[in-house]
């Protein structure tokens, strides 16, 4: 603790901005984590068949309930195409697209953020090792031959404490971006497939009922 306390004591303000990205980096990637892995809470394809099966019962509003019973994104585009069941094929090819469009961006949200952070961390990284290089070399007339090596080495170490912080940061931030896109990914195509399957059997419900 003490070594990090001293790091951005001695690492000029650039270090103390980076410390700053460094946490909201921290609480992005911990956010998204945890909003994600809260959609794993119910496996969509378990969900989808427990729905279908009221569906082929005749039981809509017992899957209008259980489907209002959690925020999950699976549950919000069911939802939309049981409203629609009976309003034709086109109405329900809409309705479940139309909440595709509205829960998908809260699947990737955020997620791309963590580039630029990576960007924005290696960039304020590289200014602190300018200012610090810049420090140490414009202050060695000014101080005694013998105090001049601890002084440029002090300078050095700011320099590339900064470089280090700053690349560490963004090595984090790839590391979180391809974790979470992969996640999100694998939640997207699974919502898509899941959102097929319901309104494919929906069409199919309704041109049954209608023959």
């Amino acid at each position: 603790m003490n070594t990090l306390s001293s790091l951005v004591q001695h690492g000029g303000l650039p270090m103390y901005i980076n410390f700053g990205v460094s946490v909201v980096v921290i609480a992005v990637i911990a956010e998204r984590l945890i909003a994600l892995f809260m959609q794993y809470r119910i496996n969509m394809e378990s969900f989808l068949r427990a729905i279908l099966n009221l569906i082929k019962n005749g039981q809509i509003d017992r899957a209008l309930k259980y489907c209002e019973s959690t925020k999950l994104a699976i549950a919000k585009v069911c939802r939309a195409g049981l409203l629609k069941a009976n309003r034709g094929s086109m109405e329900i090819s809409t309705a479940i697209d139309e909440e595709l469009m509205r829960v998908m961006p809260g699947l990737e949200k955020r997620i791309a953020t963590l580039w630029s952070l990576a960007n924005i961390a290696t960039l304020i990284g590289l200014i602190g090792t300018i200012f610090g290089l810049i420090r140490a070399f414009s202050g060695l007339a000014s101080v005694s031959p013998e105090q001049k090596t601890a002084f440029l080495a002090r300078g050095i170490s700011e320099a590339l404490n900064n470089t280090a912080v700053g690349l560490t940061i963004a090595v984090t931030c790839m590391i979180g971006h391809v974790i979470l896109s992969n996640i999100s990914k694998k939640l997207v195509g699974d919502l898509e497939t899941s959102a097929v399957s319901l309104e494919n059997y929906l069409v199919q419900q309704y041109q049954a009922e209608k023959k």
